[in-house]
């Protein structure tokens, strides 16, 4: 079996663009071409030129890669699809970015090779291909065109032959999975959201003729604002943002006095939230679904799956209306279809107690239908004679709440008093009590201190094992310089930030938060694979949520087999206690 890396070149502008369009509204843009596919082998085979012109055919059964699968694999199926190039099939294609974010590395090509062996690869050639169709390029850059693709192709295959077998199949699949639930597409209803974007473009011209400056400036001149402010005799605030305790308090002030300064706060929320309706309809088919996608372990060291870039992240959907729109209410199944929406309860709670090894609160947990009575009877807050928490105190339960969600990762009794809302005294009992009732959480802090101090000691990189044979990397890390008292931070690592590798601030619970949260990707993961297997195709996951679509007639069946395969354990972890929710519906909502 030959292994061949492929890699397209296509043409791209500010308005041809899969940032802005997404994969299918950039393939199907009028002025899109795919004008070169590079293949090359591990056998030698080298191939540069027009993809329409290669015998597809030679692939079938061998191994395929990409340095960014999600591109050239939903590109050459869309490209069979429209007749452009003949069809094939390979035995495996794999993302070599999707690999070298796994194992903790910069997931572009340019600074995964310069990671793994210190190449300095220059993008020029890539920046200047844009807005540059090949038949108007000199026969000098169609060879630089040419080389600069090939090399892209080797390094790929070489960043294969190095790395992958530390890529476990699983995760193959999981990354395999991903690309998969991309392009089957989200069913969208297209006339609601012609009549949303409408609406929302007639909120931001209303937010505009409130703004008295419009005309002579942009809408949001910090500039204009304070010059209007102070022409009525105002101090302006010092910040605009939404939520900003002091600009609240502005804002409250002079509401009356400035009517137009909402406006202009107004004016920057309107605008993002119509970029975001904006990307969703230029990534709506004319088969009425949008075609997206979610990255793979795109948020390090937990591996958690994030947006893909441009104005319309998935992972981050408004759950609430704004201006009048529901942004979920768009996503709804095809005629005869419905969305079965289920999300795993609690999983970060469940995989923290599960990794500070405390049975008494696993077996609470597991008798239990509501985690928060549990949590009320472990912290002695609660009396289970009087019956499910939810039902004997509402006002407490909340109390549970907060404190069993904010007190699990060492936060401090200042900042869970900013977090829960708890006045300061009353904050200081609550972690103080959180930290007596489960002092397996707190030791387990203390022996992540312990383990950073020791590969500290000896310079080796340091990782951290999860029981799914996965592994937290954070390479060689170093001890901070301490001033005065001891810092809470006492050590730097490094992990991918903004595709490099930077410094990150360490610390026993900054450590048991990237575990549980690690832990709860890989059970979340192993769930959905069993249950796309199971006949249910995941069209969307949210964080710990699985959406698919299906025939309204096996709706009911399919909820409860999907329920039951969430309630079910991984085999690597038979006796963590799991649960999950999930309901049937006609528009994608919670």
């Amino acid at each position: 079996m030959i292994t061949y890396a492929i890699d397209f070149e296509s043409y791209y502008d500010s308005d041809c663009s899969i940032t802005t369009l997404g994969p299918r509204g950039y393939f199907s843009h009028p002025q899109f071409d795919a004008y070169m596919v590079t293949v090359v082998g591990d056998d030698g085979f080298v191939y540069a030129g027009c993809p329409r012109q290669f015998d597809w055919s030679m692939l079938n059964g061998h191994v395929l890669l990409s340095h960014n699968a999600s591109f050239d694999e939903s590109l050459y199926l869309y490209g069979v699809e429209v007749g452009w190039f003949s069809p094939c099939s390979p035995a495996e294609w794999h993302c070599t970015a999707d690999m070298t974010a796994f194992l903790g590395l910069p997931r572009s090509l340019k600074n995964a090779s310069a990671a793994v062996f210190g190449l300095e690869i220059s993008k020029t050639t890539r920046d200047n291909m844009k807005g540059k169709q090949w038949n108007l390029m000199t026969d000098d850059f169609k060879k630089e065109v040419t080389e600069y693709a090939i090399k892209d192709s080797e390094l790929c295959l070489r960043l294969w032959q190095e790395l992958s077998d530390r890529w476990p199949q699983t995760e193959r699949d999981i990354s395999e999975l991903n690309r998969k639930v991309g392009q089957r597409g989200i069913p969208i209803d297209t006339t609601l959201l012609k009549e949303n974007l409408e609406q929302i473009r007639t909120e931001l011209f209303n937010a505009e003729q409130s703004i008295p400056w419009i005309g002579d400036n942009t809408p949001l001149s910090r500039k204009a604002f304070n010059n209007q402010c102070r022409a009525q005799g105002i101090v302006p605030p010092a910040s605009l943002a939404a939520g900003n305790e002091e600009a609240d308090k502005w804002f409250a002030a002079f509401q009356d006095a400035c009517p137009w300064a909402r406006a202009v706060q107004n004016y920057r929320r309107i605008n993002t939230f119509l970029r975001k309706l904006e990307a969703f309809d230029g990534g709506t088919m004319p088969d009425g679904r949008y075609y997206g996608g979610l990255m793979y372990c795109g948020a390090n060291p937990t591996a958690r799956f994030s947006g893909s870039g441009g104005n319309l992240n998935l992972q981050n959907l408004p759950r609430e209306g704004m201006f009048g729109v529901n942004f979920r209410h768009m996503i709804r199944p095809k005629d005869g279809y419905k969305l079965i929406v289920a999300d795993l309860s609690q999983i970060e709670v469940r995989t923290l107690c599960w990794l500070a090894e405390d049975r008494k609160a696993l077996d609470l947990i597991r008798e239990s239908d509501d985690i928060y009575h549990a949590f009320g009877v472990l912290l002695g807050l609660h009396d289970p004679a009087n019956g499910p928490l939810k039902e004997y105190d509402k006002q407490l339960r909340h109390k549970v709440k907060s404190i069993a969600l904010g007190c699990s990762y060492g936060m401090g009794a200042a900042k869970f008093s900013t977090f829960s809302g708890m006045a300061l005294e009353e904050a200081e009992k609550a972690v103080k009590l959180y930290r007596e009732r489960m002092p397996t959480v707190p030791k387990l802090w203390r022996s992540l201190d312990q383990n950073m101090a020791t590969a500290c000691a000896v310079g080796e990189p340091f990782q951290l094992e999860l029981p799914s044979n996965r592994a937290l990397r954070y390479g060689k890390i170093k001890r901070m310089k301490e001033a005065g008292s001891v810092t809470r931070f006492r050590y730097i690592g490094k992990i991918v930030r903004n595709g490099q590798l930077r410094d990150f601030q360490l610390w026993g619970g900054i450590l048991t938060e990237n575990m549980s949260q690690g832990l709860a990707r890989d059970i979340f993961s192993d769930m959905m694979l069993r249950v796309d297997a199971a006949g249910f195709p995941v069209i969307l996951h949210v964080h710990d949520e699985i959406v698919c679509e299906v025939p309204e007639a096996q709706a009911e069946e399919a909820l409860a087999k999907i329920l039951e395969i969430m309630h079910t354990p991984p085999t690597w972890i038979p006796d963590i206690p799991v649960a999950a929710e999930g309901h049937i519906c006609d528009l994608y909502s919670k």
